[in-house]
């Protein structure tokens, strides 16, 4: 006869939560400081660089930057409630 399995180590609550925000937040300023350089970089020039035309490389750029700032919002918002919950935990 065995007995339960032995769990991993246990992690105090809101943990998960900080790590999965820090790897969001950090992947969404990587893509957009990238997209960002791309664009600015871009030959010929895309000239004005902020723009609501959404058109040929540039506006393909442009659409690609704004499409990943909910990501970044996402990954602050897992870090606060990460924060949140390790508070109550803490409380």
């Amino acid at each position: 006869m065995t007995g339960p399995s032995p769990r991993g180590p246990r992690r105090s609550p809101g943990t998960a939560a900080l790590i999965v925000g820090v790897v969001l937040s950090i992947t969404a300023v990587l893509s957009d400081a990238a997209l960002v350089a791309q664009l600015v970089l871009y030959e010929p020039s895309c000239e004005p660089l902020v723009a609501w035309s959404f058109e040929g490389p540039c506006g393909v750029l442009r659409l690609l930057t704004v499409l990943m700032l909910p990501f970044l919002l996402a990954g602050v918002v897992t870090i606060a409630i990460g924060i949140a919950q390790r508070i109550r935990r803490a409380a």
